[in-house]
């Protein structure tokens, strides 16, 4: 085997043998980089399960005298925009109160409190409102119902 070594040696200079495995080295890193950017990582909207026991608490309120939280869970850190939205008989959606906007919440249960107010920090008309939360593409949704005595 020692001869081989030898014969390889003489008919191939150090420099191509150099070469060679540098240029192995960096078509390997090509491929490997051409691989990783056609794959595709997972993201929140990859994961229908990312919020669950979406709720209001309670789920009517009388704005003149009480609050109401929206509670949900995450299964993992994610970015959420928080929202109460009306629907009118068409089915047009109009945007009540933003309640947090871009917002990096944490893996476990989180709750924000909507006063029954609007943007303008008016009280919300009697009605059944949508708890609206939003991750990159996806839309979870919970109802409450407003109501005045």
């Amino acid at each position: 085997m020692h001869k081989k070594e030898n014969v390889i040696a003489r008919l191939v200079p150090n420099e191509v043998r150099e070469l060679t495995w540098q240029s192995a080295l960096q078509w390997i890193i090509v491929l490997i980089l051409l691989i990783l950017s056609s794959c595709k990582l997972p993201t929140a909207a990859d994961d229908p399960s990312i919020v669950s026991n979406l709720r209001f608490t309670p789920s009517a309120f009388d704005s003149f005298t009480k609050n109401t939280e929206v509670q949900y869970t995450l299964k993992n850190p994610v970015a959420v925009n928080i929202s109460i939205i009306k629907k009118d008989s068409s089915g047009q959606e109009f945007l009540v109160k933003t309640i947090a906007a871009d917002i990096h919440e944490t893996k476990g249960t989180h709750r924000h409190t909507w006063l029954g107010d609007t943007e303008k920090g008016l009280f919300a008309p009697i009605g059944t409102y949508i708890g609206l939360i939003q991750i990159e593409s996806q839309r979870f949704e919970a109802t409450v119902l407003v109501y005045h005595f």
